[in-house]
């Protein structure tokens, strides 16, 4: 017959009680982890979307463009003589610049002492009354354009939109209520979303389309030179300069008048007054 059982308290392993591992450091551990990963995942889709974006077909922005930023007319003959003024010039300066087929842009003013204009989706165009007061020529105006329009040629506002779309639709896995909210209102910000600005490379890529229609418009160069002028002056950063988004006034200028040489081209010449509908603004409010 065999003994009955022994029973003992044993104490735990030596190796077991000296491990200094805490639950809370694994957590930490794994949430790093996590957040790591949904960085990178985030940043490649971004990538992915913006190189996506532009290659869609312009028909589906002008959709996307029409359930946004539904066209209003002007009201009053003075908006509809500025609205006609700046489209004809705006016609104008696209055809030298051979936009793809079926693509077209809509240029419009705005009440706003803002100095700035912008192109969002559809090839939709605005200038600010702000921007407008200072510019005392067609050729600045005309480089004006022509910059806005080749952020519209080169698909810059299909690529950043897809890029944050993208960046919703990733952190939907996370936060799905929150991701639809801010997809509403990235979709409904476009226009806000343009004013943002552009990377270095699309600022430098629409300077050197305005340089080109400039020269074949007018023969010089001398609207984009006054355009650098009017605009507003970025105060000193620290920054260093490849950490800014866009080239300041005087790297802008100094390649500027670098791509002109480099065509024998000058940045001077006529100016052509604005037509008569730009010149009388509303009073500023």
């Amino acid at each position: 017959m065999n003994p009955p059982p022994r029973l003992e308290n044993r104490l735990p392993p030596e190796e077991l009680l000296e491990r200094d591992d805490h639950p809370l450091r694994e957590l930490a551990w794994l949430l790093a982890a996590s957040l790591a990963a949904l960085a990178l995942l985030v940043l490649l889709a971004g990538l992915a979307a913006r190189w996506l974006a532009p290659k869609l077909p312009f028909e589906h922005e002008l959709a996307l463009a029409e359930r946004l930023l539904p066209a209003a007319a002007p009201a009053g003959p003075e908006a509809q003589a500025r609205t006609a003024a700046l489209q004809a010039l705006a016609d104008r300066v696209a055809e030298a610049m051979a936009l793809p087929p079926g693509m077209r842009v809509v240029v419009s003013d705005e009440a706003s002492e803002l100095v700035n204009a912008y192109a969002t989706v559809g090839g939709r165009i605005s200038v600010f009354h702000g921007l407008l007061r200072r510019l005392d020529s067609e050729e600045a105006l005309a480089a004006l354009l022509a910059h806005e329009i080749a952020h519209v040629k080169h698909r810059h506002v299909a690529a950043g939109l897809g890029h944050g779309l993208a960046v919703v639709l990733v952190l939907a896995v996370v936060t799905p209520d929150g991701a639809a909210q801010a997809a509403q209102g990235l979709l409904g910000g476009a226009a806000e979303l343009a004013l943002l600005g552009y990377s270095r490379e699309h600022e430098r890529q629409a300077d050197a389309e305005a340089l080109a229609a400039s020269l074949a418009l007018y023969g010089h160069g001398g609207g984009l030179a006054q355009l650098f002028a009017a605009l507003p002056q970025q105060g000193p950063t620290a920054a260093p300069a490849w950490l800014r988004s866009h080239p300041e006034g005087a790297e802008r200028l100094a390649l500027l008048t670098a791509a002109a040489a480099a065509r024998g081209a000058t940045l001077q010449g006529p100016r052509t007054p604005l037509p008569e509908a730009l010149r009388r603004l509303p009073a500023a409010r």
